[in-house]
Protein backbone atom coordinates (compact mmCIF):
# COMPACT_ATOMS: atom_id res chain seq x y z
CA UNK A 1 0.00 0.00 0.00
CA UNK A 2 1.61 3.63 -0.85
CA UNK A 3 2.26 6.06 1.93
CA UNK A 4 -0.48 8.45 0.13
CA UNK A 5 -2.79 5.72 0.99
CA UNK A 6 -1.84 4.90 4.33
CA UNK A 7 -1.74 8.38 5.22
CA UNK A 8 -5.56 8.75 4.04
CA UNK A 9 -6.43 5.70 5.95
CA UNK A 10 -4.89 7.73 9.60
CA UNK A 11 -7.05 11.14 8.48
CA UNK A 12 -10.38 9.51 10.53
CA UNK A 13 -10.13 11.72 13.28
CA UNK A 14 -11.73 15.47 13.07
CA UNK A 15 -11.05 19.12 14.80
CA UNK A 16 -9.52 18.95 17.86
CA UNK A 17 -10.02 15.39 18.12
CA UNK A 18 -6.96 14.87 15.30
CA UNK A 19 -4.10 15.49 17.71
CA UNK A 20 -4.05 11.88 19.30
CA UNK A 21 -3.96 9.38 17.05
CA UNK A 22 -6.52 7.28 17.50
CA UNK A 23 -6.41 3.52 16.08
CA UNK A 24 -10.04 2.46 16.98
CA UNK A 25 -12.55 3.14 14.05
CA UNK A 26 -16.43 2.61 14.16
CA UNK A 27 -18.53 1.47 11.50
CA UNK A 28 -21.65 3.15 11.49
CA UNK A 29 -24.88 2.69 9.00
CA UNK A 30 -26.43 5.91 8.27
CA UNK A 31 -29.82 7.04 7.15
CA UNK A 32 -30.99 3.26 8.35
CA UNK A 33 -34.21 4.71 8.83
CA UNK A 34 -34.86 6.05 5.61
CA UNK A 35 -33.43 3.06 3.14
CA UNK A 36 -32.67 6.25 1.19
CA UNK A 37 -32.78 5.74 -2.90
CA UNK A 38 -30.35 8.90 -3.40
CA UNK A 39 -27.67 10.08 -1.81
CA UNK A 40 -25.86 14.13 -2.52
CA UNK A 41 -21.97 13.89 -1.16
CA UNK A 42 -20.71 17.29 -0.35
CA UNK A 43 -16.93 17.33 0.08
CA UNK A 44 -16.00 20.18 2.94
CA UNK A 45 -12.82 21.87 3.80
CA UNK A 46 -10.84 19.85 1.28
CA UNK A 47 -11.09 17.41 -1.41
CA UNK A 48 -12.30 13.70 -1.24
CA UNK A 49 -11.13 11.30 -3.23
CA UNK A 50 -13.66 8.37 -4.57
CA UNK A 51 -12.36 5.25 -5.10
CA UNK A 52 -14.21 2.50 -7.74
CA UNK A 53 -14.03 -0.99 -4.78
CA UNK A 54 -10.85 -2.27 -3.97
CA UNK A 55 -8.82 -0.28 -6.33
CA UNK A 56 -6.19 1.92 -4.64
CA UNK A 57 -6.03 4.64 -7.91
CA UNK A 58 -8.76 7.24 -7.07
CA UNK A 59 -11.36 7.27 -9.73
CA UNK A 60 -11.82 10.97 -9.79
CA UNK A 61 -10.94 13.75 -7.13
CA UNK A 62 -14.11 16.07 -5.83
CA UNK A 63 -12.76 19.62 -4.98
CA UNK A 64 -14.05 21.08 -1.48
CA UNK A 65 -17.06 22.25 -1.89
CA UNK A 66 -18.32 20.03 -5.18
CA UNK A 67 -20.75 17.80 -4.91
CA UNK A 68 -21.72 14.51 -6.72
CA UNK A 69 -25.10 12.47 -6.34
CA UNK A 70 -25.55 8.48 -6.43
CA UNK A 71 -28.48 6.87 -6.77
CA UNK A 72 -29.33 2.88 -8.44
CA UNK A 73 -29.31 1.60 -11.70
CA UNK A 74 -30.69 -1.49 -11.57
CA UNK A 75 -27.58 -3.61 -9.19
CA UNK A 76 -25.11 -0.85 -9.70
CA UNK A 77 -25.01 2.86 -8.18
CA UNK A 78 -25.12 5.32 -10.25
CA UNK A 79 -22.72 8.24 -9.84
CA UNK A 80 -23.43 11.72 -11.14
CA UNK A 81 -20.21 13.55 -10.46
CA UNK A 82 -18.79 17.37 -12.02
CA UNK A 83 -17.22 15.43 -14.74
CA UNK A 84 -20.32 12.83 -15.93
CA UNK A 85 -21.78 9.90 -14.95
CA UNK A 86 -20.10 6.69 -13.79
CA UNK A 87 -21.17 3.52 -12.78
CA UNK A 88 -19.86 0.81 -10.17
CA UNK A 89 -20.94 -2.04 -7.48
CA UNK A 90 -19.88 -0.27 -4.81
CA UNK A 91 -17.47 3.10 -3.92
CA UNK A 92 -15.41 4.08 -1.03
CA UNK A 93 -15.01 8.24 -0.32
CA UNK A 94 -12.34 9.53 1.49
CA UNK A 95 -11.79 13.08 2.00
CA UNK A 96 -8.31 14.55 2.43
CA UNK A 97 -6.28 16.63 5.14
CA UNK A 98 -9.12 17.46 7.96
CA UNK A 99 -12.06 17.29 5.01
CA UNK A 100 -15.10 16.30 6.12
CA UNK A 101 -18.14 14.67 4.42
CA UNK A 102 -21.90 16.40 4.25
CA UNK A 103 -24.49 13.96 3.21
CA UNK A 104 -28.23 14.55 2.53
CA UNK A 105 -30.36 11.84 1.59
CA UNK A 106 -33.91 11.11 -0.04
CA UNK A 107 -36.40 8.34 -0.38
CA UNK A 108 -39.87 9.40 -2.29
CA UNK A 109 -40.28 12.84 -0.25
CA UNK A 110 -38.69 11.87 2.56
CA UNK A 111 -35.49 13.99 3.43
CA UNK A 112 -33.01 13.25 5.94
CA UNK A 113 -29.83 15.93 6.64
CA UNK A 114 -27.75 17.40 5.59
CA UNK A 115 -25.18 16.09 8.21
CA UNK A 116 -21.45 16.64 8.68
CA UNK A 117 -19.88 13.55 8.83
CA UNK A 118 -15.56 12.88 9.86
CA UNK A 119 -14.09 10.24 8.69
CA UNK A 120 -14.75 7.99 5.40
CA UNK A 121 -17.74 6.55 3.92
CA UNK A 122 -18.46 2.86 1.72
CA UNK A 123 -21.53 3.16 -0.20
CA UNK A 124 -23.11 0.17 -2.11
CA UNK A 125 -26.80 -1.22 -3.41
CA UNK A 126 -29.35 -2.33 -0.93
CA UNK A 127 -32.44 -4.42 -1.28
CA UNK A 128 -34.23 -3.32 -4.76
CA UNK A 129 -33.51 0.59 -4.81
CA UNK A 130 -31.93 1.32 -1.50
CA UNK A 131 -28.60 2.49 -0.60
CA UNK A 132 -26.10 1.32 2.21
CA UNK A 133 -23.99 4.13 3.57
CA UNK A 134 -21.25 3.04 5.77
CA UNK A 135 -19.22 6.02 7.63
CA UNK A 136 -15.94 4.75 9.62
CA UNK A 137 -15.45 7.25 11.73
CA UNK A 138 -12.53 7.61 14.64
CA UNK A 139 -13.93 6.41 17.74
CA UNK A 140 -13.49 9.89 19.47
CA UNK A 141 -15.23 11.87 17.21
CA UNK A 142 -18.11 9.38 17.25
CA UNK A 143 -18.19 9.90 20.96
CA UNK A 144 -18.42 13.95 20.32
CA UNK A 145 -21.11 13.34 17.86
CA UNK A 146 -23.16 11.29 19.91
CA UNK A 147 -22.79 13.52 22.79
CA UNK A 148 -23.39 16.82 20.82
CA UNK A 149 -26.84 14.83 19.82
CA UNK A 150 -28.18 13.57 23.52
CA UNK A 151 -26.80 16.78 25.47
CA UNK A 152 -26.66 19.86 24.89
CA UNK A 153 -26.27 21.30 28.32
CA UNK A 154 -23.70 24.43 28.75
CA UNK A 155 -22.21 22.30 31.76
CA UNK A 156 -18.66 20.27 31.43
CA UNK A 157 -18.60 17.76 34.24
CA UNK A 158 -22.48 16.37 33.04
CA UNK A 159 -20.87 16.79 29.77
CA UNK A 160 -17.70 14.82 30.49
CA UNK A 161 -19.99 12.26 32.30
CA UNK A 162 -21.73 11.48 29.18
CA UNK A 163 -19.31 10.89 26.98
CA UNK A 164 -17.35 8.30 29.10
CA UNK A 165 -20.76 6.42 29.16
CA UNK A 166 -20.84 6.96 25.40
CA UNK A 167 -17.44 5.95 24.63
CA UNK A 168 -18.69 2.87 26.92
CA UNK A 169 -21.57 1.63 25.04
CA UNK A 170 -20.12 1.87 22.12
CA UNK A 171 -16.69 0.22 23.40
CA UNK A 172 -18.95 -2.56 24.21
CA UNK A 173 -20.51 -3.36 21.22
CA UNK A 174 -17.15 -2.99 19.03
CA UNK A 175 -15.12 -5.43 21.44
CA UNK A 176 -17.99 -7.84 21.86
CA UNK A 177 -18.19 -11.06 19.75
CA UNK A 178 -22.14 -10.88 19.84
CA UNK A 179 -22.38 -7.35 18.64
CA UNK A 180 -19.11 -6.92 16.43
CA UNK A 181 -21.29 -5.44 13.71
CA UNK A 182 -22.21 -2.46 12.56
CA UNK A 183 -23.88 0.49 14.63
CA UNK A 184 -26.53 2.21 12.77
CA UNK A 185 -27.21 5.95 13.15
CA UNK A 186 -30.59 5.84 15.94
CA UNK A 187 -31.68 5.20 19.46
CA UNK A 188 -30.97 1.84 18.73
CA UNK A 189 -27.88 2.27 19.14
CA UNK A 190 -26.89 5.97 19.95
CA UNK A 191 -28.43 8.82 17.81
CA UNK A 192 -25.36 10.10 15.32
CA UNK A 193 -26.10 12.78 13.22
CA UNK A 194 -22.75 13.57 12.61
CA UNK A 195 -20.84 16.56 14.10
CA UNK A 196 -22.44 20.15 13.32
CA UNK A 197 -24.44 20.24 16.80
CA UNK A 198 -20.34 19.53 18.30
CA UNK A 199 -19.30 22.53 20.83
CA UNK A 200 -16.24 23.60 22.09
CA UNK A 201 -17.44 22.73 25.50
CA UNK A 202 -18.29 19.16 23.91
CA UNK A 203 -14.95 18.81 22.40
CA UNK A 204 -13.30 19.42 25.68
CA UNK A 205 -15.09 17.43 27.59
CA UNK A 206 -14.68 14.44 25.14
CA UNK A 207 -10.49 15.57 25.15
CA UNK A 208 -10.56 15.83 29.36
CA UNK A 209 -12.10 12.15 28.90
CA UNK A 210 -10.02 10.41 26.19
CA UNK A 211 -9.91 6.84 26.28
CA UNK A 212 -11.77 6.69 29.36
CA UNK A 213 -14.18 3.96 29.84
CA UNK A 214 -16.42 2.44 32.60
CA UNK A 215 -16.14 -1.08 34.03
CA UNK A 216 -17.17 -3.55 36.43
CA UNK A 217 -14.43 -6.04 38.14
CA UNK A 218 -12.83 -5.60 34.68
CA UNK A 219 -15.67 -5.66 32.35
CA UNK A 220 -16.87 -2.98 30.33
CA UNK A 221 -20.17 -1.79 31.17
CA UNK A 222 -23.96 -1.97 30.12
CA UNK A 223 -23.53 2.00 29.85
CA UNK A 224 -27.31 2.93 29.40
CA UNK A 225 -28.47 6.42 30.03
CA UNK A 226 -32.01 8.63 29.45
CA UNK A 227 -33.11 11.81 29.79
CA UNK A 228 -34.86 11.88 33.09
CA UNK A 229 -35.17 9.13 35.37
CA UNK A 230 -38.59 10.84 36.91
CA UNK A 231 -37.19 11.03 40.55
CA UNK A 232 -36.35 7.17 40.92
CA UNK A 233 -33.67 5.12 38.68
CA UNK A 234 -34.70 1.63 37.47
CA UNK A 235 -33.81 -2.31 37.56
CA UNK A 236 -32.54 -2.93 34.02
CA UNK A 237 -33.95 -6.51 34.35
CA UNK A 238 -37.45 -4.89 34.50
CA UNK A 239 -36.94 -2.96 31.67
CA UNK A 240 -35.29 -5.53 29.41
CA UNK A 241 -34.76 -8.93 29.19
CA UNK A 242 -31.80 -10.02 30.92
CA UNK A 243 -29.50 -10.93 34.35
CA UNK A 244 -30.02 -8.05 36.90
CA UNK A 245 -26.76 -6.17 36.68
CA UNK A 246 -25.40 -4.98 39.71
CA UNK A 247 -24.55 -1.41 38.68
CA UNK A 248 -27.94 -0.79 37.58
CA UNK A 249 -29.99 -0.80 40.68
CA UNK A 250 -32.89 1.00 41.13
CA UNK A 251 -32.34 3.88 43.06
CA UNK A 252 -34.08 7.28 44.68
CA UNK A 253 -32.51 9.84 42.59
CA UNK A 254 -32.86 13.53 44.25
CA UNK A 255 -30.93 15.06 42.01
CA UNK A 256 -33.58 14.53 38.59
CA UNK A 257 -36.14 16.89 40.69
CA UNK A 258 -35.17 19.69 38.56
CA UNK A 259 -36.09 17.97 35.35
CA UNK A 260 -38.62 19.76 33.32
CA UNK A 261 -40.24 15.82 32.82
CA UNK A 262 -41.01 15.70 36.65
CA UNK A 263 -44.89 16.18 35.37
CA UNK A 264 -46.33 14.77 31.76
CA UNK A 265 -49.47 13.55 30.26
CA UNK A 266 -50.97 12.65 26.96
CA UNK A 267 -54.49 11.81 25.49
CA UNK A 268 -54.27 9.30 22.78
CA UNK A 269 -57.48 7.78 20.57
CA UNK A 270 -58.70 4.37 21.79
CA UNK A 271 -59.50 3.30 18.34
CA UNK A 272 -56.21 4.32 16.72
CA UNK A 273 -54.29 3.31 19.60
CA UNK A 274 -56.18 -0.51 19.61
CA UNK A 275 -55.44 -1.02 15.94
CA UNK A 276 -51.86 -0.50 16.27
CA UNK A 277 -51.47 -3.12 18.71
CA UNK A 278 -54.01 -5.21 16.66
CA UNK A 279 -51.93 -5.08 13.82
CA UNK A 280 -48.25 -5.54 15.77
CA UNK A 281 -49.56 -8.83 17.50
CA UNK A 282 -52.22 -10.50 15.41
CA UNK A 283 -54.94 -10.64 17.01
CA UNK A 284 -58.03 -8.25 17.81
CA UNK A 285 -57.31 -5.99 20.79
CA UNK A 286 -59.89 -4.78 22.76
CA UNK A 287 -58.78 -2.24 25.31
CA UNK A 288 -55.51 -3.02 28.12
CA UNK A 289 -55.27 -2.82 31.69
CA UNK A 290 -52.04 -2.02 33.24
CA UNK A 291 -50.31 -5.21 35.32
CA UNK A 292 -47.34 -5.64 37.48
CA UNK A 293 -45.90 -2.08 39.03
CA UNK A 294 -41.99 -2.14 40.28
CA UNK A 295 -40.97 -0.98 43.31
CA UNK A 296 -40.50 2.26 42.07
CA UNK A 297 -43.98 2.38 40.69
CA UNK A 298 -43.05 2.03 36.94
CA UNK A 299 -45.30 -0.23 34.97
CA UNK A 300 -43.61 -3.04 34.23
CA UNK A 301 -46.13 -5.24 32.33
CA UNK A 302 -49.47 -4.53 30.35
CA UNK A 303 -52.32 -7.03 29.49
CA UNK A 304 -53.88 -6.57 26.21
CA UNK A 305 -57.27 -7.46 26.35
CA UNK A 306 -58.94 -10.14 23.81
CA UNK A 307 -62.58 -10.94 23.08
CA UNK A 308 -62.99 -14.80 24.42
CA UNK A 309 -59.06 -15.30 25.09
CA UNK A 310 -56.93 -15.10 28.04
CA UNK A 311 -54.84 -11.07 28.45
CA UNK A 312 -51.69 -11.40 26.50
CA UNK A 313 -48.79 -10.00 28.39
CA UNK A 314 -46.36 -7.84 27.20
CA UNK A 315 -43.47 -5.60 28.95
CA UNK A 316 -44.39 -1.96 29.71
CA UNK A 317 -41.36 -0.52 27.93
CA UNK A 318 -42.14 -2.74 24.45
CA UNK A 319 -45.63 -0.93 24.64
CA UNK A 320 -44.17 1.84 25.11
CA UNK A 321 -41.83 2.26 22.44
CA UNK A 322 -44.10 0.69 19.95
CA UNK A 323 -46.87 3.28 21.16
CA UNK A 324 -44.01 6.33 20.21
CA UNK A 325 -43.17 4.75 17.08
CA UNK A 326 -46.59 5.02 15.86
CA UNK A 327 -47.82 8.58 17.44
CA UNK A 328 -44.25 10.77 18.07
CA UNK A 329 -41.17 9.66 20.54
CA UNK A 330 -42.83 12.26 22.89
CA UNK A 331 -45.71 10.63 23.24
CA UNK A 332 -45.13 7.93 26.31
CA UNK A 333 -41.92 9.62 27.80
CA UNK A 334 -41.98 6.70 30.07
CA UNK A 335 -43.29 3.75 32.09
CA UNK A 336 -43.31 5.43 35.43
CA UNK A 337 -47.19 6.74 34.17
CA UNK A 338 -50.85 5.81 35.56
CA UNK A 339 -53.90 4.95 32.13
CA UNK A 340 -57.46 5.74 32.42
CA UNK A 341 -60.05 5.77 29.36
CA UNK A 342 -62.41 9.04 28.96
CA UNK A 343 -64.91 7.59 26.07
CA UNK A 344 -63.09 6.63 23.22
CA UNK A 345 -59.43 8.74 24.16
CA UNK A 346 -56.92 7.27 26.90
CA UNK A 347 -54.99 9.69 28.65
CA UNK A 348 -51.81 9.17 30.36
CA UNK A 349 -49.85 11.26 33.00
CA UNK A 350 -46.64 10.32 34.17
CA UNK A 351 -43.26 11.29 34.98
CA UNK A 352 -39.90 11.04 33.41
CA UNK A 353 -38.17 10.64 30.21
CA UNK A 354 -37.20 7.34 28.78
CA UNK A 355 -36.54 4.05 30.61
CA UNK A 356 -34.99 5.17 33.63
CA UNK A 357 -31.72 2.87 33.39
CA UNK A 358 -28.54 4.31 34.11
CA UNK A 359 -27.25 8.03 34.24
CA UNK A 360 -29.94 10.32 33.72
CA UNK A 361 -29.20 13.93 31.72
CA UNK A 362 -31.04 16.09 34.09
CA UNK A 363 -30.01 14.30 37.18
CA UNK A 364 -26.35 14.20 35.86
CA UNK A 365 -26.84 18.32 35.65
CA UNK A 366 -27.91 19.16 38.72
CA UNK A 367 -25.62 17.04 40.20
CA UNK A 368 -23.20 19.37 38.75
CA UNK A 369 -24.79 22.32 39.01
CA UNK A 370 -24.46 21.49 43.18
CA UNK A 371 -20.45 20.82 42.28
CA UNK A 372 -20.15 17.11 42.04
CA UNK A 373 -17.25 16.51 39.01
CA UNK A 374 -18.16 13.68 36.57
CA UNK A 375 -16.35 10.88 38.16
CA UNK A 376 -19.00 11.22 41.86
CA UNK A 377 -21.65 11.50 38.69
CA UNK A 378 -20.61 8.10 37.32
CA UNK A 379 -20.21 6.58 40.71
CA UNK A 380 -23.76 7.56 41.66
CA UNK A 381 -25.52 6.61 38.50
CA UNK A 382 -23.13 2.94 38.10
CA UNK A 383 -22.08 1.88 41.75
CA UNK A 384 -19.33 0.13 42.08
CA UNK A 385 -18.31 0.66 38.98
CA UNK A 386 -14.48 1.56 38.06
CA UNK A 387 -13.46 4.33 35.51
CA UNK A 388 -10.54 2.54 33.19
CA UNK A 389 -8.53 4.35 30.29
CA UNK A 390 -9.50 1.42 27.88
CA UNK A 391 -5.79 0.92 26.59
CA UNK A 392 -4.27 0.02 29.96
CA UNK A 393 -6.93 -2.93 31.17
CA UNK A 394 -5.55 -6.01 30.66
CA UNK A 395 -8.48 -7.19 30.69
CA UNK A 396 -9.85 -4.79 28.05
CA UNK A 397 -6.57 -5.52 25.38
CA UNK A 398 -7.50 -9.42 25.62
CA UNK A 399 -10.98 -8.39 24.24
CA UNK A 400 -9.98 -6.12 21.78
CA UNK A 401 -8.02 -9.24 20.26
CA UNK A 402 -10.66 -10.95 19.47
CA UNK A 403 -10.94 -11.81 15.92
CA UNK A 404 -14.22 -11.00 15.04
CA UNK A 405 -13.66 -7.52 15.00
CA UNK A 406 -12.65 -6.42 11.40
CA UNK A 407 -10.86 -3.01 11.06
CA UNK A 408 -11.80 -0.68 7.71
CA UNK A 409 -8.91 -1.72 5.59
CA UNK A 410 -7.39 -0.61 1.81
CA UNK A 411 -5.61 -4.44 1.45
CA UNK A 412 -5.49 -4.66 -2.52
CA UNK A 413 -6.05 -8.13 -3.97
CA UNK A 414 -6.85 -6.26 -6.85
CA UNK A 415 -4.73 -4.53 -10.09
CA UNK A 416 -3.22 -1.24 -8.39
CA UNK A 417 -5.11 1.00 -11.37
CA UNK A 418 -8.29 1.26 -12.26
CA UNK A 419 -9.58 0.37 -15.65
CA UNK A 420 -10.08 3.25 -18.20
CA UNK A 421 -13.83 4.73 -17.55
CA UNK A 422 -16.27 6.57 -19.22
CA UNK A 423 -19.73 8.09 -18.90
CA UNK A 424 -20.49 4.46 -19.88
CA UNK A 425 -18.51 2.30 -18.59
CA UNK A 426 -19.13 -0.68 -15.35
CA UNK A 427 -16.58 -0.96 -12.31
CA UNK A 428 -15.87 -4.89 -12.36
CA UNK A 429 -16.77 -5.94 -8.65
CA UNK A 430 -13.93 -6.95 -6.14
CA UNK A 431 -14.09 -8.44 -2.82
CA UNK A 432 -16.23 -6.67 0.23
CA UNK A 433 -15.72 -5.42 3.72
CA UNK A 434 -17.43 -6.86 6.59
CA UNK A 435 -18.51 -4.64 9.42
CA UNK A 436 -18.84 -3.48 13.60
CA UNK A 437 -21.92 -3.17 15.80
CA UNK A 438 -25.00 -3.78 18.24
CA UNK A 439 -27.99 -2.80 20.53
CA UNK A 440 -29.65 -1.06 23.26
CA UNK A 441 -31.92 2.29 23.58
CA UNK A 442 -31.28 5.69 25.31
CA UNK A 443 -33.90 8.30 24.96
CA UNK A 444 -32.14 11.16 22.51
CA UNK A 445 -32.64 14.71 24.85
CA UNK A 446 -33.96 17.83 23.45
CA UNK A 447 -33.65 20.01 26.59
CA UNK A 448 -35.49 23.10 26.99
CA UNK A 449 -33.12 25.22 28.46
CA UNK A 450 -30.65 27.37 26.81
CA UNK A 451 -27.76 25.43 24.55
CA UNK A 452 -24.21 26.57 22.76
CA UNK A 453 -23.18 26.30 19.43
CA UNK A 454 -26.55 25.57 17.68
Amino acid sequence: MSVHLRVLLGLLCWGALQATAQPDTLRVRLFEQLSPETLEVTAVEADALLFAENYTQPLLRLPAGASLQVDRRGPELRLRTPGGTLFARWIRIQPTGSGLLRLAAQRSRQNAGPFTYPGWLRIAPEGNAGLSIVNYVALEAYVAAVVAREHQFDDLESTKALAVAVRTYALRRMLHPDTAQEAVDYETHQMYEGIDRVTPLIREAVRQTQGEVLTYQGTLIEAVYSASSGGHTANNETVWDGLPQPYLRGQPDPYDQASPYQRWEVLIPRDRLLHVLSQRYGTRITGFRIGERSADGRVATIELLREGQPPLRIRANEFRLLVNDHFGRHTLRSTFFQAQREGNTYRFEGKGFGHGVGLSQYGALEMARQGHNYQQILAFYYPGTTITHYEESPLLAMQQETPSIPQPTLEVTAPSRAPEVSSEKTIPTLRTVSGWGTPSESSSLQPPRRRIGW
